[in-house]
C-alpha cells in the first residue's frame, strides 16, 4: 500500500519534477535516535526494559530453585507431595509466562506512545522544512521505500537541528 502511494505521489509529481522541482530525503530513524527527545525516550525505554527483565530473571531463578528442590526431594516425597510440588512449579511457570507477555506488551505500548508522538512531531518539522525550502517531494529513506536517492537533498541533519532548537 505504501509503495503504491509512493509511486502515485512520484507519478503525480512528474510534471513538477520536469519543471525543476527538487526532491529531498530524510531518515526519520536516524533523526529519532539523534534528537535530544529521542535519546531521552531511548533511555526511558531501556530503564523500563531493564526493570522488567530483572523481575523476570528473579522469577526464572525461583522456578529453577523449585525444580532443583523437587529433583532433590522427589525420591522421598509422597505421591500427593509430588503432585503438589509439580502444581507449584507449573503455577510459577505460568505466572512467569504471563509476566513475560505483560512486559512485552507494556514495552510495546510505551514504545508506540512515546516514539509515535516523536515521529509525528518530526514529521511536522520535516513538513515545515520541505515547504520553506520549496521541495516538491520529501521521501523517508529508513522505511524501505527508497533504494537510491541520487542527487536528492538529504535534510536529516537540518531536521535534527531544527527539532532540537524547538521546531
Amino acid at each position: 500500500m505504501i509503495r503504491i502511494l509512493l509511486f502515485l505521489s512520484l507519478f503525480l509529481s512528474l510534471p513538477a519534477w520536469a519543471q525543476g522541482g527538487t526532491i529531498a530525503v530524510v531518515d526519520f530513524q536516524l533523526a529519532s535516535q539523534t534528537v535530544r527527545e529521542g535519546t531521552q525516550i531511548q533511555a526511558e525505554l531501556r530503564t523500563l526494559q531493564q526493570s522488567r527483565e530483572a523481575r523476570i530473571k528473579d522469577m526464572e531463578k525461583q522456578i529453577m530453585g523449585l525444580r532443583t528442590e523437587f529433583e532433590k526431594q522427589e525420591m522421598i516425597l509422597s505421591d500427593d507431595a509430588k503432585r503438589e510440588k509439580v502444581r507449584e512449579i507449573q503455577a510459577a511457570t505460568q505466572e512467569y509466562q504471563q509476566a513475560v507477555m505483560a512486559a512485552q506488551q507494556e514495552f510495546a505500548q510505551a514504545y508506540e506512545k512515546k516514539a509515535g508522538a516523536l515521529f509525528q512531531k518530526l514529521k511536522k518539522t520535516c513538513e515545515s522544512i520541505g515547504a520553506e525550502q520549496g521541495y516538491m517531494l520529501v521521501l523517508e529513506v529508513s522505511q524501505g521505500g527508497v533504494v537510491y536517492s541520487g542527487n536528492a537533498v538529504d535534510i536529516t541533519d537540518e531536521l535534527i537541528k531544527r527539532y532540537d532548537a524547538g521546531g
